[in-house]
C-alpha cells in the first residue's frame, strides 16, 4: 500500500478538520489559492476544530517553532549559527532563546513602536548573525557581524536575490533560501511544500496547524513556478522567463 507523503497527508487532516477548507471543497470541489488578506479575514476558520481558542486567548506560535524555521532558512542559505548569537530585526519584542548552540535575539527596526524617538537598530557586536530586510544596516558594521537579508516573492519578481539571502513572508514565516553556493531559491520542504496551481505558485505549510495554510499564495507567487535545482536537485522557485 502507497505510503501518503506529508502534503497528502496535511490536505487530507486540513478537509477532516479545518472549518475553511471543508467549506471551500464542500462548496467547489477543489481547495483554491488562499490570499493574505483572505487569511486574515478567516484566521478563526483556520484553525482545526480540535484546536481553535477565542482570539483573546490565543498564545500566539511558540518562539522555538519560529526560531526553527529561521534556523533552517539559514542552513540553507549557507550561515554556520553554532557558537554566534542569531539577531532578528522585528517590530515587537521577543526573549532571547537559547537553541542548537546559540542565543536567538531580536533587534527592533525603526517602526517599532516605543515610549523613546524612533531610530535604526544598533548592530551588537561580534561574532553574530542579524537577519533583516534590505536596506536596514546600511552603513558601518562592528567587526564579526554578519548581515543577512531577508526577501518576501514580490521583491525578488522584481529583483533577483543574492545568495545567501533568507526567505520570508510575514504572514507565512520564513520559507527557504538561496542557496550561496548555486544560486537557487530553494524550498524548506521539511516545512514547505510548493505546486502550481491556478497560474502561480501556492505553498502549503507542512507543520503548521495553528492556523493551518494549505495553497497559500504570497504576494509575486504568480512569477513563480517549482522547479529542481539543477545542481542539487531539490526543489526551487524560478521566474517565469528565467531559462533553465
Amino acid at each position: 500500500m502507497r505510503i501518503a507523503q506529508p502534503y497528502e497527508r496535511t490536505v487530507r487532516r486540513a478537509l477532516r478538520t479545518v472549518p475553511h477548507y471543508r467549506e471551500r471543497y464542500a462548496a467547489t470541489g477543489t481547495l483554491p489559492p488562499l490570499t493574505r488578506d483572505e487569511a486574515r479575514l478567516r484566521r478563526h476558520l483556520l484553525m482545526p476544530l480540535d484546536a481553535a481558542l477565542l482570539p483573546r486567548r490565543d498564545p500566539g506560535r511558540p518562539p522555538r517553532e519560529h526560531v526553527a524555521e529561521l534556523r533552517e532558512a539559514l542552513r540553507i542559505a549557507g550561515h554556520p549559527v553554532r557558537g554566534v548569537d542569531v539577531y532578528e530585526v522585528t517590530r515587537a519584542l521577543r526573549d532571547p532563546v537559547r537553541a542548537y548552540g546559540t542565543t536567538w535575539r531580536v533587534l527592533l527596526d525603526a517602526t517599532a513602536e516605543t515610549d523613546g524617538p524612533p531610530g535604526r537598530p544598533a548592530p551588537p557586536g561580534g561574532p553574530a548573525l542579524v537577519v533583516g530586510d534590505p536596506g536596514w544596516a546600511d552603513g558601518t558594521r562592528p567587526d564579526g557581524v554578519v548581515t543577512v537579508a531577508r526577501f518576501g516573492l514580490a521583491a525578488a519578481a522584481r529583483a533577483r536575490p543574492a545568495p545567501g539571502s533568507v526567505w520570508f513572508e510575514p504572514w507565512l514565516g520564513y520559507l527557504g533560501a538561496v542557496a550561496a553556493d548555486c544560486g537557487e531559491l530553494h524550498v524548506d520542504t521539511g516545512r514547505v511544500h510548493a505546486r502550481p496551481l491556478d497560474g502561480g505558485t501556492v505553498l502549503t505549510l507542512l507543520r503548521r496547524r495553528r492556523p493551518t495554510f494549505v495553497h497559500a499564495r504570497p504576494e509575486g507567487g504568480g512569477a513563480f513556478r517549482p522547479e529542481r535545482c539543477p545542481r542539487h536537485g531539490g526543489p526551487v522557485l524560478r521566474t517565469s522567463g528565467r531559462p533553465r
